[in-house]
């Protein structure tokens, strides 16, 4: 092998300088050096090499294990897609989707992530970010493209010292803003006949300090619009305890409760409202009003709960893996699975939509730089809406569209969410009027 046909095989089939040369990459290389040395050209080992490897990290067991409760669905759906491989440009690769469980563990998430990127050479990494961007971090240092969901791009970026303006190199995110979910809920209130005390509960975690954070999150939009804010101080992840903050919004006539809780959490919060007679008129909570089981485990008291909605059946979209509607999305997981909908079904679904598409549109689905720039300059419909990357206004993230949502128990005693604001997603049609809490 002459030195010109090293320098080729270690630089300009992917694009990236040497001095941007990971281990990975190094490693990936390496090998392949050592097989032209052994008397293999290159094209040979580029015309052997025709696999995609995807990786997705994803909380299957453990507290998080709710926001994956449709991945099985999913991805048999995306499986049976491309079973026979995809075409880009004149090769057919074979898709491999290597799907790892981090039980709700931010460390383990992080190993998943290295193990993945160093052991099995993915090409693309998928993750979701409710327990942080752990999973981001390794793939921005190890230069692999990774798409994440499932978390405020906020709690996303920040942590691992992102900027809006700069954004990173590998990893990108789509998902809302904590001024989108303000601007949701002060939707929700805006016409209500409650007064203008709200009282804010939110957990002391990553998601719950970003939108609860007293410049940054959303308190500065409460009391912008005119709001008390009346607060006792976070909570820790896991409490049963909240009498210290039902106390005070007793004392202070809270109308209005918002905040961020898991659902045993949200469950202790009511019952011990009822216990101490408090009843507010609105409850607008994020997380623990976001999954049917949670719901229907508080009984009659859920009956007029609200939340902001990220995608449900009712979303005037479809799939560009699938060609489903949103609506037939839903109800062919309730068909296979004889389990209510929820709405991490349509978001994880785009989060593989968003994959495909990119490894796709990148011309070269093993070259890094290549899909990353991919991502980066993609707008693309999905089952949840449009997706654009180059017009938030936040290098790497994609906003999604959210509206205003309440829970109502139908005649079954089974909780049904509805969308009954729209002012900030106007292509989302009301489904019914917003009424207030029949009893908390």
């Amino acid at each position: 092998m002459s030195p010109k046909e090293k320098r080729d095989l270690m630089q300009p089939a992917t694009g990236w300088p040497a001095k941007e040369m990971t281990r990975r990459k190094f490693l990936h290389y390496a090998g392949a050096l050592g097989t032209a040395v052994a008397g293999v050209s290159p094209a040979a080992i580029a015309a052997s090499e025709k696999v995609i490897r995807i990786g997705y990290i994803t909380p299957k067991t453990g507290p998080f294990a709710p926001f994956s409760e449709a991945d099985d669905f999913i991805l048999a759906q995306v499986r049976k897609a491309v079973e026979g491989g995809i075409d880009i440009g004149n090769t057919r690769y074979r898709v491999e989707i290597l799907v790892r469980d981090d039980q709700s563990s931010p460390d383990r998430a992080s190993n998943l992530a290295a193990e993945l990127i160093n052991k099995d050479n993915v090409d693309l990494m998928l993750a979701q970010v409710a327990l942080g961007p752990n999973v981001a971090q390794q793939c921005e240092l190890n230069g692999v493209p990774c798409i994440s969901t499932m978390g405020p791009w906020e709690a996303w970026m920040f942590p691992i010292k992102g900027n809006p303006a700069t954004g990173f190199k590998n990893i990108f995110h789509f998902f809302w803003g904590v001024d989108d979910i303000a601007a949701v809920y002060l939707d929700i209130w805006k016409d209500l006949p409650v007064n203008r005390s709200v009282g804010m509960c939110w957990s002391n975690d990553v998601p719950g300090n970003a939108m609860g954070d007293r410049k940054l999150g959303m308190p500065p939009y409460f009391s912008k619009a005119g709001y008390k804010l009346v607060e006792a101080g976070k909570f820790a992840v896991g409490t049963d305890d909240f009498s210290t903050h039902i106390q005070l919004f007793k004392r202070e006539n809270v109308e209005i409760v918002t905040g961020l809780f898991n659902p045993p959490e949200w469950a202790s919060f009511v019952k011990q409202s009822a216990q101490m007679g408090y009843r507010p008129k609105v409850a607008t909570i994020a997380k623990a009003l976001l999954f049917p089981a949670g719901v229907e485990a508080l009984g009659a008291r859920a009956d007029g709960m609200s939340t902001e909605i990220w995608w449900t059946p009712a979303y005037p979209f479809r799939s560009s893996i699938t060609g489903q509607s949103a609506k037939q999305l839903g109800e062919s997981y309730v068909s296979a699975t004889r389990r209510a909908w929820t709405q991490p079904l349509g978001v994880v679904h785009a989060l593989f939509e968003t994959g495909l598409a990119a490894l796709k549109a990148s011309g070269n689905p093993n070259n890094p730089k290549a899909v990353a720039d991919a991502i980066r300059t993609m707008k693309l419909d999905t089952v949840i809406g449009h997706l654009d990357f180059t017009s938030s206004g936040i290098k790497n993230v994609s906003k999604i569209r959210v509206a205003g949502g309440q829970w109502r128990i139908n005649g079954a005693g089974k909780p049904e969410i509805f969308v009954t604001n729209n002012r900030t997603a106007p292509e989302i049609p009301v489904q019914r009027p917003f009424e207030l809490l029949k009893s908390v």
